[in-house]
């Protein structure tokens, strides 16, 4: 990544579901290194195979 593209943002590292609480958390970093570039989806993607 170049120094141009290099943002500073939140990343989504895990994301569980809380019996306890009974809702999906998310573990999150808050300064991970970004590319100012790339862009996500606009949607989620499922995952099937996870549940």
């Amino acid at each position: 990544m170049c120094a141009g593209h290099a943002r500073f943002g939140p990343y989504l590292l895990e994301v569980t579901r809380s019996a306890r609480r009974d809702r999906a958390e998310a573990l999150v970093v808050e300064d991970a290194v970004q590319c100012g570039a790339c862009h996500p989806r606009p949607q989620p993607v499922a995952m099937p195979e996870l549940d």
